[in-house]
């Protein structure tokens, strides 16, 4: 089973490779879902790690539907990490309509894919219209050339949508099914039974920070703060 874990911090990439985590999805700010790392935070992670690296594209927390000024943000940032050595990327872009935005995602895929980058539709997957049928998601972005879907399978968290997992496993053709969202112990074996083989998690924990009697850090719990847990990724390997 191939793990690949969410990481914000230099400290979590390497607990979560110590862990035997197979890739890391590097990111920014995980309270608010992940948003786009810094360049520095890819080098430092770079120097410390040997697995593969994924930067989230998400340059503001809120909505997947981007802003013309906001996609050139995002096609800075994929220069900037394929030159840093990044080895995918994780996106989603929606129209209004919540629908595929097709033109902008083509117009990041056309900057990744010649580099030889891998894309992961992330979970703005679960949040299309749906009206449209679930084969016809999976195939659109199969086309468009997107490796992984990172799904919970439309419910709040892998748990409460096996039923759905196992039907977007059974359609999905040259493209991985990447489940995420509250994935656990539990949860996981019965997803590697069910016949998927990578699975997402934060794999994480919480511990103690600096509580500056302020509201500086404004989400709860105050003094506190979460890191990579190496068990937890040992046990959802195993």
């Amino acid at each position: 089973m191939k793990l690949e874990v969410c990481v914000d911090s230099l400290e979590s990439a390497i607990l979560a490779e110590k862990g035997g985590a197979s890739r890391i999805e590097l990111c920014s700010s995980l309270e608010l879902g992940g948003l786009t790392p810094t360049i520095g935070l890819l080098c430092e992670v770079k120097k410390a790690v040997n697995i593969p690296i994924f930067c989230m594209l998400r340059p503001r927390s809120g909505d997947f539907c981007y802003s013309q000024s906001e996609l050139a943000c995002m096609k800075a940032d994929i220069e900037q990490f394929i030159q840093f050595g990044a080895e995918g990327f994780v996106f989603g872009i929606l129209t209004k309509e919540c629908n595929i935005d097709v033109v902008a995602c083509k117009s990041l895929l056309n900057k990744i894919l010649p580099a030889g980058g891998q894309c992961t539709f992330h979970r703005a997957f679960d949040y299309i219209s749906p009206q449209i049928e679930i084969s016809e998601k999976v195939r659109l972005l199969r086309e468009l050339g997107f490796h992984r879907i990172l799904t919970t399978g439309g419910g709040s968290d892998v748990g409460s949508s096996l039923q759905n997992l196992k039907e977007l496993l059974s359609i999905s053709k040259e493209i991985i099914i990447l489940p995420g969202g509250g994935v656990n112990t539990d949860n996981a074996r019965i997803l590697k039974d069910m016949g998927f083989h990578e699975l997402h998690s934060s794999c994480s924990i919480y511990i103690p920070d600096n509580d500056y009697g302020s509201s500086f850090n404004s989400i709860p719990p105050k003094g506190k703060r979460k890191t990579v847990c190496c068990d937890k990724v040992k046990q959802l390997i195993s």
